[in-house]
């Protein structure tokens, strides 16, 4: 006894040096992937390495991929611009968690990362932390805040089609420099708990806050949970109509209290295995465990706690070897010790792998095949065997998930049509229809619209006439195909001014250029036929755009047109009149307040105009806003008024910093101005006939 005892007092000596010494080194695989993920979102975010595209803070983001699938079944549509590669991740990390643990909290989150090292601060600065027990009446009640967090997030999201935990999603509003789409006061919020609240406590975001966490939690025990999806799909077929909330509501009340009351799942692959032989007791192991789990005093040869992310800090901190990763009991393997990370990037790798091979339709919604009565009573309407589907791609202006319904809110007005899958990755939709009333060619002439592009303006002094000649065209039926073929022959430097489309089998494109070009049918193919874009991006450089069009023929016969008449038939002109106003000033004196700008062409200036006429037709004596061409075809916006608005009030209006823009009746806001202006407008008369 006497030899024995400082034998134990040196190794507890030696254990507590080790203590204070970094778990760094040997436990490398892990701070190599958080630190690296962390400096590569830093990197990208920021913008330190040039990218022709802006950086998308959500594009791998598993909470958002399960929130997109999670609506996706119960509205068979995704939210916003939500993609495969996001519920691919979000299924990855589910396929962690049921097999092996919460690969995903331990190597990869960002926040995690962020929050050891506010932990770490704290005890360099030698400030006495806030310990909270695992198993406590506090821990418990705390753990309740992230389950509530869950269901309030994805009954929102689902409701609205729109990712609402980007309103107060810390890492989404600094990664956007708090210009996404946040609500500012809820991102203030969160982010000011989570930095106070896990410099004090340790992992305080991931015990109490983090919804992530809580779904992760709740699938260690995937068994009950699989029993309660079971049971929700048992009884939808047996005609039980139980709304999706209340089982979102079930899983967070049985995901909350298997968490609390039965923290130890089982049912994992990986586990921390423990030798009880070569343990000495020395604690080392529940110091420097994160989440603090007593893990020295599992002696069930492998730790199972609902907390347990497998990151590997107990294993690197004993001393003695007894503790290890492994499949059972007492895993000796030193190997294993790095599958979680080697897990982890194989899953990441699938999760993108898979991603960018399969999608789901950002929207699947069909109409016009039956009819519900209040009694619920069913009438078939069309006999859903006879319809068939047609696919439609090219549709670049078809990009998210409110294009995808202004697409299909075209589709419910054409006769015949009665449903519609949408994937904006490939810009393609797949249309059911019934044969019996339309057929793909008249579909997609009812969804065409014409369009034009204004490649340069001509000089109307210089120019008088412009020639005019007709290509025929295959794979140009989106609004945008016309924008990048004007692009493509911009880039030629060829006196072309101006496309303009008008639907056929093949599309007609009508080209206006000067009358001295005289451009071949082998010229027009090679330009047509280009399989990357080159386009201008606004501060400089340029963006690869792939394009697939096809050219058919030039046309034999050779028009002209006017100048002037080409000049205005390009420019898109906006109107906003306010019809009480334009009744109540009949008969008085009217002005115009104009200013003319050759910018104001331009599509953001058409695109902000209504929020201009927003603002200024709250204001007496507006009558209406326009955006025209002037006497000498110079675009110009129109201000129409009467007293008692004056010039000078205008003026005042318009360059305010703020404008009041209302879009709903209980829905004002003050927006940053939409349009600037640097030179004062000239006054004139308003006549009639304008």
């Amino acid at each position: 006894m006497i030899i024995f005892v400082p034998n134990v007092l040196f190794a507890n000596q030696s254990n507590l040096y080790m203590a204070k010494k970094s778990t760094i080194v040997k436990n490398w695989p892990k701070y190599l992937l958080q630190w690296g993920v962390l400096l590569a979102l830093i990197v990208f975010i920021t913008g330190l390495i040039p990218s022709e595209e802006a950086a998308d803070p959500e594009k791998y983001c598993p909470m958002g991929g399960l929130q997109a699938l999670a609506t996706y079944l119960a509205n068979n549509s995704l939210p916003c611009s939500m993609s495969m590669i996001q519920i691919a991740m979000g299924i990855a990390l589910v396929a962690a968690v049921v097999l092996f643990s919460k690969l995903f909290c331990a190597y990869i989150c960002p926040v995690g990362t962020v929050q050891d090292l506010l932990s770490k601060a704290r005890k360099a600065m030698h400030i006495k932390g806030i310990r909270i027990m695992n198993g406590s009446v506090a821990d418990k009640a705390l753990r309740i805040v992230k389950y509530a967090l869950v269901f309030w997030i994805f009954y929102m999201t689902v409701n609205a089609s729109e990712l609402f935990c980007k309103n107060l999603d810390p890492y989404y509003a600094i990664a956007t420099g708090f210009k996404g789409e946040i609500t500012l006061w809820m991102s203030i919020v969160s982010i000011s708990v989570i930095v106070l609240g896990s410099f004090f406590i340790d992992m305080f975001w991931c015990r109490y806050l983090c919804p992530l966490g809580a779904i992760s939690n709740s699938l260690k025990f995937w068994v009950w949970i699989g029993v309660l999806f079971g049971v929700y799909v048992a009884a939808g077929a047996v005609g039980a109509d139980i709304p999706w909330a209340v089982l979102l509501g079930a899983f967070c009340i049985l995901g909350y209290l298997l968490e609390v009351f039965h923290a130890k799942p089982k049912l994992q692959i990986l586990h921390v295995t423990k030798d009880d032989a070569l343990c000495n007791n020395c604690g080392l192991c529940t110091k420097k465990c994160p989440y603090g789990i007593d893990v020295k005093s599992c002696h069930s040869g492998k730790l199972n706690h609902v907390d347990c992310t497998l990151c590997g800090e107990c294993v690197a901190a004993c001393s003695t070897r007894a503790l290890n990763i492994g499949v059972c009991k007492a895993s000796k393997n030193k190997v294993w010790n790095y599958v979680p990370a080697v897990l982890t990037i194989v899953l990441i790798a699938f999760g993108i792998w898979a991603g960018g091979k399969f999608e789901l339709p950002t929207i699947d919604m069909t109409w016009g095949i039956e009819n519900v009565a209040e009694d619920g009573t069913v009438t078939q309407l069309v006999d859903p065997d006879k319809l068939e589907m047609t696919t439609i791609e090219g549709l670049r202006s078809v990009k998210c998930y409110g294009s995808s319904m202004a697409f299909k809110a075209k589709l419910e007005k054409i006769p015949g049509v009665h449903g519609v899958k949408v994937y904006v990755r490939r810009h393609a939709a797949d249309i059911t229809y019934d044969p019996a009333k339309t057929n793909h060619d008249k579909i997609q002439e009812a969804i065409y619209v014409p369009s034009k592009f204004r490649v340069a303006t001509p000089d109307p002094a210089a120019t008088g006439k412009l020639k005019v000649v007709t290509i025929r065209t295959e794979g140009m039926y989106d609004k945008m195909d016309i924008n990048y073929l004007g692009l493509q022959m911009r880039n030629t430097g060829k006196k072309i001014y101006g496309l303009e489309t008008e639907f056929a089998c093949p599309l007609i494109v009508r080209v206006y250029m000067d009358p001295s070009e005289n451009l071949d049918e082998d010229w027009f193919e090679d330009v047509v036929e280009m399989e990357v874009l080159n386009m201008p991006v606004h501060g400089g450089g340029s963006k690869e755009i792939e394009v697939d069009y096809e050219f058919v023929k030039l046309e034999d016969e050779v028009g002209e047109i006017g100048t002037e008449e080409f000049i205005r038939k390009m420019f898109s002109p906006f109107k906003a009149q306010f019809k009480q106003r334009v009744e109540e000033n009949a008969g008085k004196e009217q002005f115009v307040y104009e200013i003319a700008d050759p910018n104001y062409e331009k599509p953001i200036i058409l695109r902000n105009m209504p929020f201009l006429s927003n603002h200024l037709s709250k204001h007496d004596g507006v009558i209406g806003i326009y955006l025209n061409l002037n006497h000498e075809l110079v675009p110009a916006i129109q201000i129409r008024y009467a007293e008692p608005m004056t010039a000078d009030k205008l003026w005042e209006l318009m360059t305010m910093e703020t404008w009041t823009i209302t879009y709903k009746k209980d829905d004002v806001r003050e927006e940053g101005a939409k349009i600037g202006f640097k030179t004062p407008g000239v006054v004139r008369p308003y006549a009639v006939a304008e």
